[in-house]
């Protein structure tokens, strides 16, 4: 069977209501690896190309897309359940440029542990990657827990978003759009202290390129993107963009009760260290390695 690039996949099988939000257009299953034909925009209102190369949380969208279809198709999971990925990493080792895709984007993985609890699926192990042709372009690996309605609720404090204006502590403006590498405030998901410089996660709901429908907690892109405009905040870097990342959720990040974002920059290994906590409590950890140059060739790239 051949993979086909005509139509999108049914959009509740990755969770997004909007047709143009769902990168994944056809999938299969054989002798135990999963594919999905994968379809990158070659424009976005949030995730836009930089010099025509792809924006490296557009290659996490398409990855998490993935997970979540195959945990529904192949795995049994509910669609009522949410796809909770607990720890994921991702490494780009070829910027994808959007002149050299034609229909040759694939997304294959395979199960390596999958646990269960009273006949559900608990905990799901995948490793993934994403190949252009014959070319590897990314890989990744993502644990996955599915939580059922009555489990989801023991994980969180109901806040719905109000859609129609930010939540912003009092105190706190929202950062300039220019230093985290955005034109529009709207697009800028990071507000500042006034008092001491504190960073807070405050992003806009009325921005529909990142939330195409209502959400009760703020979604795991939401948060990468958060990670990275603080990155960028932090050195003073406003290109920066991620060639690899690790993150790992322990908590939800609720609407109504921003969480602060800290950033270790003193980093000797290459790797940064972006984590969120609320309430002295760590709700996620990134790690990553960044580029201001996401053009240059594998060859310039080896030793990041």
């Amino acid at each position: 069977m051949s993979l086909s690039y005509a139509a999108t996949v049914p959009r509740h099988l990755v969770h997004r209501r909007s047709p143009a939000d769902v990168l994944l257009t056809d999938y299969e299953t054989v002798d135990g690896t999963h594919r999905a034909a994968v379809q990158l925009p070659a424009s976005h209102r949030m995730f836009a190309p930089v010099r025509r190369t792809h924006d490296s949380l557009l290659v996490a969208e398409a990855l998490r897309q993935a997970i979540s279809l195959f945990c529904h198709v192949n795995h049994g999971v509910p669609l009522d359940h949410v796809v909770f990925i607990e720890h994921s990493r991702f490494e780009i080792l070829d910027p994808l440029s959007v002149d050299e895709i034609d229909d040759s984007l694939v997304a294959e993985s395979i199960t390596t542990d999958v646990t269960f609890d009273d006949a559900s699926l608990d905990n799901m192990k995948l490793s993934a990657k994403l190949l252009n042709g014959d070319r590897l372009v990314a890989f990744g690996t993502a644990s996955v827990r599915s939580l059922g309605p009555d489990v989801y609720s023991q994980f969180r404090t109901p806040s719905m978003a109000d859609p129609h204006f930010r939540h912003l502590p009092a105190g706190t403006e929202v950062v300039e759009a220019s230093a985290v590498g955005r034109l529009d405030p709207s697009d800028v998901v990071l507000a500042r202290h006034t008092s001491d410089g504190t960073i807070v996660v405050a992003p806009d709901p009325r921005n529909l390129a990142m939330f195409d429908h209502s959400v009760e907690y703020l979604p795991g892109v939401t948060m990468l993107e958060a990670a990275r405009q603080a990155l960028r905040l932090a050195t003073g870097t406003p290109t920066l963009d991620f060639t690899s990342c690790e993150v790992r959720f322990m908590g939800f990040a609720e609407w109504a009760n921003p969480c602060s974002a800290i950033v270790d920059t003193d980093s000797t290994d290459g790797v940064h260290r972006i984590q969120f906590e609320h309430d002295g409590a760590v709700l996620s950890a990134v790690s990553v390695s960044a580029t201001s140059e996401p053009w240059l060739a594998t060859a310039e790239r080896s030793s990041r």
